[in-house]
Parts: structure tokens; C-alpha cells; sequence
């Protein structure tokens, strides 16, 4: 077996210097990059807190459906909310604009919605009523329908033609202080729960949610 020649020596030897630098500075930082990363991705578990002051919003999103609206806001009402302050934002989608058929009786069942609202009795917080002066439709309607103002706020978003259970806040409280305020189940992977199954459309690409917490 013939040896390398002196002249290739030198390069070798560098060669295998440099090797030996990268391997040690790559496992020496890595552990710390990939703390640095962990730590930039994913925020830090709330403390557990014994009882935590968060504000809760009930989002309706209602178009022109009044009976179903009014089924609606009063199984809402009826819920036991704990002596929680709850409150209520009702979404009101204008209706569409169609050149074939009369306005009228489009004005008149939007008075009639209107007025049933501004009546509605809501004695566990504030109620705001939202009326949109042009048609967005219901995907819009879920997209603006609610913007958090602290980590500590939480939407219920729910349409008009769903019913709830009396019970249903005692649940969402529930699994609020479990996952969000318990620092042995918190989870930065979870956003929301839905308090129904989601189901696709057929012949459509989208996931339907009627009602979730957010």
C-alpha cells in the first residue's frame, strides 16, 4: 500500500481540524438554539390561578331568521351562568340585494329583528348589537365577529339557529380553568373547542362549525 504524499499532508490535517470544530460548536449550541426556539414559538403556561378573572362574550350570529333567533337568545338566557358576568354581542348580517324581488318585506323583517333585539332582556352583563349596513355572509361573519382585547377574554360564538343547554357554561368554565389556567394542562397547540361535532358539506372543501369557544 502506497501512503499519502507529503504534499497532501498539510490539507489533511486542516481538513480534519475543521471537522473537529464544527462537531464540537454544533453540539454545543444546539441545545441552546433549540431552547431559544422553544422558547420564541411557544409562550410560557399561565400560572395555575385558584380563581382567575377572565371576561367571557357571547357572540350571536343572526341574519334573517327571527324565530329561530329568538329560540336561540332565550335558551341562552336560560343558561345557568354561575353569577358570572356574561356578555352578549348579536351579529345582524344585512340582507342581500336582488333586483328581482321587493325590498319591503326584506326592510320590514329586519325592523322586526331589529326591534326584537333592542328589546331583549340580558340581565347577566352588557349587550351590544351589531347591524351591518351591507350583506358580508356567514364566513365573514365568523372572521369579524369577534377581537380578543386581553389574553384573558373568551368568545362563545354561536348561530342563530342552534339551541343550548342549560348546563353549557357550567362546561365551558370548566374546561377553561382545566386547560388554560392549569399550568399542568396547558397547551399552546389549543385554540378553541367546539361544543358540537364538526362536519364537512358535501360537494364542498369546508369544515362547519356551528358553535366553539374560542
Amino acid at each position: 500500500m502506497v501512503g499519502p504524499k507529503r504534499h497532501f499532508l498539510p490539507l489533511i490535517l486542516i481538513s480534519l481540524a475543521a471537522f473537529i470544530f464544527y462537531t464540537f460548536n454544533h453540539f454545543s449550541l444546539s441545545p441552546a438554539i433549540a431552547e431559544s426556539n422553544h422558547r420564541s414559538t411557544f409562550p410560557d403556561p399561565i400560572p395555575t390561578l385558584i380563581h382567575p378573572n377572565f371576561s367571557f362574550v357571547i357572540n350571536v350570529l343572526a341574519f334573517n331568521r327571527l324565530a329561530s333567533l329568538s329560540r336561540c337568545l332565550r335558551s341562552l338566557a336560560a343558561a345557568d351562568y354561575l353569577g358570572d358576568r356574561i356578555h352578549l354581542h348579536l351579529h345582524i348580517d344585512h340582507f342581500t340585494s336582488d333586483k328581482a324581488s321587493s325590498v319591503d318585506p326584506k326592510l320590514r323583517e329586519a325592523r322586526r329583528i331589529l326591534e326584537f333585539v333592542d328589546a331583549f332582556d340580558w340581565k347577566f352583563g352588557e349587550k351590544v348589537v351589531h347591524y351591518r349596513t351591507g350583506n358580508v355572509g356567514l364566513q365573514a361573519q365568523w372572521l369579524e365577529a369577534w377581537w380578543p382585547t386581553s389574553d384573558h377574554e373568551f368568545a362563545f360564538v354561536v348561530e342563530d339557529d342552534l339551541e343550548v343547554s342549560s348546563l353549557y357554561y357550567e362546561f365551558v368554565k370548566t374546561v377553561i380553568l382545566s386547560f388554560y389556567y392549569n399550568a399542568s394542562n396547558y397547551s399552546p397547540s389549543i385554540f378553541g373547542i367546539s361544543l358540537q361535532r364538526a362536519r364537512f358539506v358535501p360537494g364542498t372543501d369546508f369544515l362547519f362549525v356551528y358553535s366553539s369557544l374560542l
